[in-house]
């Protein structure tokens, strides 16, 4: 309870700050500094006269914030967002601006707002979790609440001053870093406009929310030696055409029960008088899965966030290769996404590996049941595991008896002793959540 009214006070106290930064210039904080400091030292006003230089500071500071009211300024904005970002790179978008009024305007402020998520105590307590901290979170700080929200948020973009800002279309370029994945969505812009003493001002909304995807952090992977046998695919005509053997036609013969009627070849009916069907070569590529654990306890996000750019890295490096992808993985359900030439383009798995979530322990039966249905079709898989238990051993071993050839790419917290892990397959990776990059660039 006490750290709920916490969270709540917290709450109270950054809405405020904010108020605060936005509605005042620097000579209007200088102005409140130096008016608290008169009203403290004028309490006594038979001995002091500070309390007229405290009441002659109210009174300008209220006549600033009264003639900003009878500003007017009308400013059509929009805003031309990237498609995607990516986390920890900056990107830059445009901004432009039209004023509906013939006078010119200075030291406009241009304030980008993110919607903003109020956090719960549980999320805090999964964000910094206990082997960073040393004991469990009990009542978070200030601190480590603002910068959770941050994260939640996305990112912060300071204010832009803008340039004199007239009758002709202003436009500006502004730059933002991501720091984490998913839907970045950009909430109401504000136009900070300063009254005529340079104290108070006022906020006009220029802008609708919009929104961007960002995408997960990726690393160059060195290309594996690792690859797969062409497969049947049942009814994979139509992915053959980019993939592997390309349709090809092989005979004629007598219609039978069952034959499809667009296989009909109506010439040598028309010749015959009876039905005679075309006959094609089947269709064998290399298709491969990419498997990934989604299965976290509290206080491993990172390193589940570390596990989605695993996922993401080796999806990219699948695009040099003429092979089919499937990506995998279970929340409340099973998915299976799949990406290749002729199918679809490798950055929509990008998309979705950007809005995947954790899931509960089930999810891991679910994914082995999904991964046993489609064994037939499936030339190789590549494995993200968060750990090496008895379940995940058992679960590559089954794939490895039906001599598929199999990766395992394990991430773990970065143990200063390398573990000695049982069961491992020929190709078995870790992966150290504090040095990734370097990791997957060293992969044999």
């Amino acid at each position: 309870m006490l750290a709920k009214c916490l969270l709540w006070q917290y709450a109270k106290i950054y809405r405020a700050d904010t108020w605060m930064r936005h509605h005042f210039t620097f000579n209007g904080h200088l102005l409140l500094v130096v008016m608290v400091a008169a009203a403290v030292f004028g309490v006594d006003t038979k001995h002091s006269n500070t309390y007229q230089l405290f009441m002659f500071l109210l009174l300008l500071l209220l006549l600033s914030g009264l003639s900003s009211r009878f500003q007017r300024l009308t400013v059509q904005l929009k805003r031309q967002l990237p498609r995607y970002g990516t986390v920890d790179e900056p990107f830059i978008y445009r901004i432009n601006l039209v004023s509906s009024h013939k006078k010119d305007y200075d030291n406009l402020l241009l304030i980008e707002q993110f919607i903003q998520p109020s956090p719960s105590l549980a999320q805090l307590q999964g964000f910094y979790p206990a082997k960073k901290t040393g004991k469990r979170l009990a009542i978070p700080s200030f601190n480590q609440w603002r910068r959770y929200l941050n994260y939640q948020r996305g990112g912060s973009l300071a204010p832009v001053l803008l340039p004199c800002l007239s009758t002709k279309p202003l436009s500006i370029n502004v730059s933002f870093t991501p720091v984490r994945r998913g839907k970045l969505i950009f909430d109401t812009a504000l136009l900070a406009q300063p009254d005529l003493l340079g104290l108070y001002r006022r906020l006009i909304t220029v802008a609708p929310s919009e929104s961007c995807l960002i995408l997960p952090k990726r690393y160059p992977v060195k290309p594996l030696a690792f690859s797969g046998k062409r497969k049947y695919q049942a009814g994979g005509i139509s992915l053959a055409s980019s993939v592997g053997n390309s349709q090809e036609f092989m005979a004629l013969r007598h219609y039978q029960h069952g034959d499809p009627l667009n296989k009909i070849h109506w010439k040598s009916f028309a010749k015959q008088g009876k039905l005679i069907v075309k006959e094609y070569q089947d269709e064998y590529f290399v298709r491969r899965a990419l498997l990934l654990d989604t299965f976290t306890e509290s206080g491993e996000e990172n390193l589940f966030e570390a596990a989605v750019s695993v996922a993401a890295s080796l999806a990219m490096n699948e695009q040099q290769n003429e092979a089919l992808l499937d990506l995998m993985f279970a929340g409340e359900k099973t998915y299976c996404f799949t990406a290749g030439r002729g199918v679809g383009q490798l950055p929509q798995l990008q998309e979705v590996l950007a809005q995947v979530q954790a899931s509960s322990d089930e999810s891991f039966v679910k994914l082995q049941q999904a991964v046993f249905a489609r064994l037939g079709q499936c030339s190789s898989f590549l494995c993200v595991l968060l750990r090496w238990d008895e379940k995940r051993q058992r679960f590559i071993q089954q794939l490895l008896t039906h001599s598929l050839p199999v990766a395992v790419f394990l991430v773990h917290e970065g143990q200063k002793t390398k573990p000695d892990y049982a069961n491992q397959p020929p190709f078995f990776y870790l992966l150290n959540v504090q040095q990734l990059g370097q990791d997957l660039a060293a992969l044999d």
